[in-house]
């Protein structure tokens, strides 16, 4: 499978990740026993400190967001590419199977 994209919506009080309708019906196929979610907001108290740990969230996002919970499907999806909405930036992830979910 290519890569997934995820939007990222950098926001005052936190972070919105999202996938397109597209991507939502592309998961469901693939993955039949998915729950793809609209988007999910992560909001922090303090910016500084949530940008500290952003970066180490990616894998875990991911799975809730497209509403995979299992490794053997995880293990499928080849790469997933944050794409942050406002700079146009990508940031490219390649989900690990040793990850606790």
């Amino acid at each position: 499978m290519d890569a997934i994209r995820i939007n990222v919506n950098k926001q005052l009080d936190g972070y919105t990740f999202s996938t397109t309708p597209s991507i939502r019906e592309l998961i469901k196929k693939l993955f039949p026993n998915s729950h793809p979610a609209n988007n999910i907001f992560i909001a922090y108290d303090t910016k500084s400190d949530f940008e500290l740990y952003v970066g180490n969230l990616e894998n875990y996002i991911f799975p809730v967001l497209l509403g995979i919970d299992n490794k053997n499907d995880i293990g499928k999806i080849r790469q997933i590419e944050y794409f942050d909405t406002q700079t146009g930036k990508t940031h490219k992830v390649t989900p690990s199977l040793d990850q606790e979910i």
